[in-house]
C-alpha cells in the first residue's frame, strides 16, 4: 500500500471512530428529555419498529443488545402504554410479532420534538454557515446510516 493509500486509510479509520463517538454521544445528550420515564432503549425499539415494522422479540433483544427477559419486559411496558402490540407470527405460531401502534408512533414523535427542543436553543447562535454545514452533515449521516444498514451492501 502507497503511502497516500495509508494516509487516506488512516484519516478514514479516525474519521469512523469519530463519527461513532461523536454521534453516540450526541443522541445520548439530546435524548436526555425530563419526564421522558423510559429508557433510550425504549425509544431505539419503538425507532426500530416504526422504521423496519414488526419484529419478533429476541431480534429486538439481538439488535438491543439486552437479555430476552429484559426485552420481554421493556415491551410489556410499552404495550401497558398502548405503544406496542403483539400478534402470532404467521411462520411460527409459538413467537409473536411486535408492532409500533398509532399511540406508539405520537409518544415516538412527541420525544423526539422534546429532543430537538433541547437541541434547537444551542442552534440559533450558529451562523447561517455552521447551521447549512450542520444540514448537510445529518444528509451525509442519513444516507451513510441506510448504507450501513443495508443487509445487501
Amino acid at each position: 500500500m502507497s503511502k497516500k493509500a495509508e494516509g487516506n486509510r488512516s484519516e478514514i479509520d479516525a474519521l469512523a471512530l469519530d463519527l461513532t463517538r461523536v454521534t453516540g454521544r450526541f443522541s445520548r445528550v439530546a435524548g436526555r428529555v425530563a419526564g421522558s420515564g423510559y429508557s433510550l432503549i425504549a425509544w431505539r425499539v419503538l425507532a426500530e419498529l416504526e422504521q423496519h415494522g414488526a419484529a419478533r422479540v429476541s431480534a429486538l433483544a439481538h439488535q438491543q443488545r439486552v437479555a430476552q427477559p429484559s426485552m420481554t419486559g421493556l415491551l410489556q411496558r410499552l404495550e401497558g402504554e398502548g405503544w406496542v402490540s403483539r400478534a402470532p407470527d404467521p411462520e411460527d405460531g409459538r413467537a409473536s410479532l411486535v408492532s409500533l401502534t398509532s399511540s406508539g408512533q405520537r409518544a415516538l414523535d412527541d420525544y423526539r420534538r422534546a429532543a430537538a427542543d433541547r437541541v434547537r436553543p444551542h442552534l440559533e447562535p450558529l451562523s447561517d454557515f455552521d447551521r447549512a454545514t450542520l444540514a448537510r452533515a445529518a444528509e451525509l449521516m442519513q444516507s451513510l446510516g441506510d448504507r450501513i444498514d443495508d443487509p445487501s451492501g
